[in-house]
């Protein structure tokens, strides 16, 4: 009978490739406890990633939906602040100026224009908002402000007044540098851009167009109104005169007051705007959770296999600790007795 035995060298080394193995071995289980998804897809899937090629393009696809989406709901969020700002002073300064009616000193109606021309600087403001470095209401032009300053626009306007002595007259050279095609609202107050932003992509069957810009016309009369209102704080313009300077101021409060309703609808549209950027949220997020639980199907291991077998490859490792440990330990003299 013959025997093949190892030598020294020839059994530490195999005790070598057996401990790296067993490491190997405890690296991928240790990973697959973890995270519970296979360390070796291409084994688990034979080869085959087509279809989990697909669901990771998804899932990158929803990672750009989902930056879409929170853009869309700051945007929209800012736009709404903005505008209940309009209009909230547009408000505060009609019931003011209604009030001229009960009054009878100039100084007062004094008041009452410098409150109009402080809202006034405050709609402006409002209406040149940005969200992520992009102007809100200036339509494509999104690098630069939707509106010039506020006391550019009222000298302009001023200049529009000067010498008009009647109501009428004022209100119609107002309305004239507003609404006229081409004239000066178009030209010098409106900085913003004619052409509307393009919609945002939110998911595969929903987009976004925030459209609303500062040539809107509830905003533009509003800012008439505001802008007629703050010609009070100037105590020369019609004249001077008393009578004529509340006729102004009432007839400014009414309108405003008036086109409150339609500053209210518009902010309804983007109220609605703002429930589609949430409505779409919530689907991107149901599809999101179908595909991670594809994936999951596709990847997933059985947690407690892996721990019996994380478990049995630690047990395995200690032993051979334990054989190398007593091998090396190991004399002549023991073999000699």
């Amino acid at each position: 009978m013959s025997f093949i035995s190892l030598g020294d060298l020839s059994r530490g080394f195999a005790l070598r490739a057996q401990n790296t193995e067993i490491k190997a071995r405890l690296t991928r289980l240790g990973q697959e406890v973890s995270t519970g998804l296979t360390a070796d897809p291409a084994a688990r899937l034979r080869g085959d990633f087509r279809a989990l090629g697909s669901i990771e393009r998804g899932l990158k696809v929803m990672d750009s939906y989902d930056i879409a989406t929170r853009e869309a709901a700051f945007a929209t969020e800012v736009m709404q602040n903005a505008l209940g700002q309009v209009h909230d002073a547009a408000q505060k300064v009609g019931s003011g100026l209604l009030t001229a009616t009960t009054m009878f000193d100039a100084g007062t109606i004094d008041l009452l224009g410098i409150e109009a021309k402080g809202m006034l600087d405050l709609s402006v403001a409002a209406l040149n908002a940005q969200a992520g470095g992009r102007t809100l209401f200036a339509g494509a032009a999104t690098n630069g402000p939707a509106l010039a300053s506020a006391p550019e626009i009222l000298d302009e306007v001023k200049a529009a007044v000067a010498g008009l002595t009647s109501v009428q007259d004022v209100l119609d050279a107002v309305d004239l540098w507003f609404e006229t095609p081409g004239g000066g609202f178009d030209t010098l107050g409106y900085l913003g851009s004619d052409t509307p932003v393009g919609p945002a992509r939110l998911n595969d069957r929903n987009s976004l167009a925030l459209d609303v810009t500062a040539a809107d016309p509830t905003i533009r009369t509003t800012l008439k109104l505001l802008v007629a209102g703050a010609l009070l704080s100037d105590n020369t313009v019609l004249g001077g005169d008393l009578a004529q300077r509340k006729a102004l101021a009432v007839a400014v409060g009414g309108g405003l007051l008036t086109n409150a309703t339609d500053m209210t609808t518009l902010r309804g549209e983007v109220g609605t705007a703002q429930a589609q950027v949430e409505t779409i949220k919530t689907e991107n997020a149901s599809s999101r959770q179908m595909l991670e639980l594809a994936r999951l199907d596709m990847l997933a291991v059985d947690p407690y296999d892996a721990a019996s077998e994380l478990k049995a490859a630690e047990t395995q490792l200690e032993t051979i600790y334990t054989i190398t440990a007593r091998l090396s330990r190991l004399k002549l003299v023991d073999f000699l007795r």
